[in-house]
């Protein structure tokens, strides 16, 4: 099936490409028990959220990502469209008051589903020739953004920095007044910075807060603090 969707791909077959990726999500999930796309470590069983194993548009599972933050003690009533309306808005000061935040809807990932599965590596390779600061990240038990997949796409650079970058050491990762484990690596050169962030998957900003913290702060160039 990945075969079969990689050679989609290589004859700009994306539309059909997005329908079949769809079905080898189905295909992994009903022959893992229940896999959680977003994180391998759970399945329909573990997954607080109960998420696993619901899909929609022709397969394709999507999480709301308001469900997460009613977690961890949180009210229910904490959802992020009450957050982007609410605290976000009022910190940007810049959204007019008859604007409203709502949730992204299936119906925009139809209306992209050309644009899903098409390569981007010219356009980052463009970015990093330009001198702009480009970071990835990725949660080491994601499955739909892997880390291997995201490595690969990482080495198919023309970029005349990507040698250097992929000599470089990582650097480990940690936390302040954690218990002192690795949380992630990191690894830079020039304009390019990686981040591999261990025990997360999709959802880094939940899973490992302390490293999507300092990551953004890095990427911004700003005083972020805990």
């Amino acid at each position: 099936m990945a075969e079969k969707i990689k050679q989609q791909i290589e004859a700009g077959e994306y539309g059909q490409a997005t329908n079949d990726w769809g079905d080898l999500e189905n295909y992994i999930i009903s022959s893992s028990n229940s896999i959680d796309f977003y994180n391998f470590l759970l399945d329909s069983d573990m997954d607080p959220l109960g998420t696993a194993a619901s899909s929609s548009n022709n397969g394709l599972s999507l999480r709301r990502y308001a469900r997460y933050l009613s977690m961890k003690g949180e009210s229910p009533s904490d959802t992020l469209t009450k957050i982007m309306n609410g605290v976000i808005k009022d910190k940007l000061k810049i959204i007019p008051k008859n604007i409203t935040w709502q949730e992204q809807s299936n119906e925009v990932f139809v209306a992209l589903s050309n644009d899903f599965m098409k390569p981007r590596i010219n356009e980052v390779d463009e970015l990093l020739s330009l001198g702009v600061n480009v970071t990835i990240y990725s949660g080491q038990v994601d499955v739909i953004c892997a880390t291997k997949g995201t490595e690969a796409w990482v080495q198919k650079l023309k970029w005349d920095g990507l040698k250097n970058f992929t000599n470089l050491a990582r650097t480990p990762l940690y936390c302040d007044g954690s218990d002192g484990g690795t949380k992630g690596f990191y690894r830079s050169y020039r304009n390019l910075h990686f981040y591999w962030v261990l025990h997360a998957g999709h959802f880094v900003p939940y899973d490992q807060p302390c490293i999507a913290l300092r990551l953004l702060k890095e990427t911004t160039q700003s005083p972020a603090s805990s």
